[in-house]
């Protein structure tokens, strides 16, 4: 008989946390949570510190697999979310944004950063969620004096993006500090919920702070380096 391929165990152990959500519905919610952390937390673990054990083949139908997976996960929820507005004329709940958008968030940052390097991923990271954000603003206000005040923040993102070219280190240190302040700043998300505090956490504190260590981290290599 063949081994289980990788990518194969992985699968069966995400059927294995759905199985134990579906028939665990009398536990308290603090024993599940934990159980499901636990699950959830030991195939990553071992993706991370075993990654030298698996082939090139392996790794290959993993990544395939799970880009699919993931394009047929991004379909579905669009189909709910259209279907839902259809029925209800109503806007989509944020939960079906947080789906939708925090796992593209999240392979778009890894995509970066995999395949051009701290120093270019930590700036175009930073290029890219300040000019969403901002054209964002700009459509919400209009080229006002509340639409410029509310660009503001990300129109420094943004010159901070374009100077880290040639001080990556202090525009990575800075990029830090604002995602902090941002978690502190922006206490009106908590008004939307948990789901809509982790939609725009994902989508501004997140990518900065991930963008402001990138920076720091290439400058610090490139030190070392010389």
């Amino acid at each position: 008989m063949k081994k289980i391929s990788s990518s194969m165990l992985k699968s069966l152990w995400l059927f294995a946390v759905v199985l134990v959500i579906m028939i665990s519905s009398g536990l308290p919610i603090w024993l599940l949570v934990t159980v499901l952390i636990l699950l959830l937390a030991l195939p990553l673990l071992r993706e991370i510190t075993h990654r030298s054990d698996a082939d090139e083949r392996q790794i290959y139908i993993s990544h395939y697999s799970s880009h699919l997976a993931l394009y047929v996960f991004v379909a579905l929820i669009l189909f709910v979310m259209i279907h839902d507005y259809q029925l209800s004329g109503t806007q989509p709940d944020v939960k079906f944004y947080m789906l939708l958008l925090v796992p593209l968030v999240i392979k778009f940052i890894i995509s970066l950063l995999q395949n051009y390097g701290a120093g270019t991923a930590g700036r175009w990271i930073g290029y890219f969620f300040a000019s969403v954000w901002l054209l964002f603003a700009l459509l919400d206000h209009g080229f006002s004096l509340m639409g410029v005040i509310q660009a503001l923040p990300f129109i420094v993102l943004f010159a901070l993006a374009w100077y880290s070219k040639k001080q990556p280190l202090i525009c990575g240190i800075l990029y830090i500090v604002l995602a902090l302040v941002g978690l502190f700043f922006f206490k009106g998300w908590i008004k939307m919920g948990i789901y809509g505090l982790i939609l725009m956490y994902t989508l501004v504190p997140l990518p900065v702070f991930i963008s402001g260590t990138a920076l720091v981290f290439s400058s610090i290599k490139k030190e070392e380096l010389q």
